[in-house]
């Protein structure tokens, strides 16, 4: 059993050249390719190990609804992660914020101006030396671009909530980039109308940002309160999980701890192989998935 990992999906676009995306036409063609086996979505099927492929999208955005709408004219389903964040703040999450800059301009000017305004603002010494040293290989095997990989993990591992929002709002500013939450994430409709289509719905947390940050209160805080806010909206139970950006460096054991007091009965990560029947017994928690891109 395979899973797989979606995030966008769309065409080409002149105002985002830099985007990393997969395209509409390769998704239609993966997906032909993915349900000459059994496509597996349920919990029950997860559960039976039975020989297929699970495709999961993470992050709840905009894209997916047209995802979800073709594999729907296939008779298919997938898993559909979503963040909870922006429904509260009504705002971009800072790791996608990181997407658009580095998808309008490019990681080389991105990343140089976000060097500069860390110099100026004088943030290098709020940057925790621990966490530092803790997440300085986390991009390494990413095939990303090396500055690409650098001014991703300075947002999402070195630095922090309160300094991010001044890094990017000076860095919106000076590549003129709007952003507006609505015009990126699913509405709380479009995740039900997901929902009604025969779409499974996850938890992917509420900040996505690195779990084993977190305390064990922070994180039990985090993912109630994700799974509360997506329970009410489809009106369903939500008992899968995803976490953000995968890998076991982004969780630990207070982690797992909480998904099981949760009740959560599955939750992905990465890992670049198959599901095993020994993965299932012993890590439901930590199901690995192929990035789409391989395929």
């Amino acid at each position: 059993m395979k899973a797989i990992m979606y995030h966008y999906i769309r065409n080409f676009s002149r105002e985002f050249p830099n985007y990393n995306f997969l395209e509409r036409k390769k998704f239609l063609n993966q997906i032909d390719f993915f349900s000459r086996e059994k496509i597996i979505s349920t919990n029950d099927e997860i559960r039976s190990n039975r020989e297929g492929n699970i495709l999961t999208f993470d992050d709840g955005l905009k894209d997916h609804i047209w995802a979800a709408e073709e594999l729907k004219k296939r008779k298919l389903s997938g898993i559909f992660f979503v963040s909870t964040q922006p429904y509260e703040k009504k705002e971009i999450l800072d790791v996608h914020k990181s997407h658009i800059v580095l998808g309008k301009v490019g990681a080389n000017d991105a990343l140089k101006e976000l060097k500069k305004i860390i110099v100026q603002e004088k943030y290098l010494s709020f940057f925790n030396s621990k966490i530092r040293k803790k997440f300085k290989y986390v991009y390494k095997d990413n095939k990303d671009e090396t500055n690409t990989n650098e001014f991703k993990k300075i947002i999402n591992y070195f630095s922090n909530s309160k300094i991010n929002r001044i890094i990017f709002k000076k860095l919106t500013k000076k590549f003129d980039i709007k952003l507006d939450y609505r015009k990126y994430y699913l509405s709380p409709k479009e995740i039900k109308y997901l929902s009604d289509l025969g779409m499974v719905i996850g938890s992917h947390s509420k900040n996505h940002i690195p779990l084993s940050r977190l305390t064990l209160y922070q994180q039990t805080k985090e993912i109630k309160s994700s799974k509360k806010f997506l329970e009410k909206v489809i009106n369903k139970k939500c008992d899968i999980f995803c976490y953000p950006y995968g890998g076991k460096i982004n969780y630990n054991n207070n982690t797992l701890q909480v998904l099981r007091k949760l009740k959560f009965e599955f939750a992905f990560s990465t890992g670049n192989k198959k599901i095993t029947k020994n993965d299932l017994k012993k890590r439901p928690f930590e199901l690995p998935r192929f990035d789409c891109n391989r395929f």
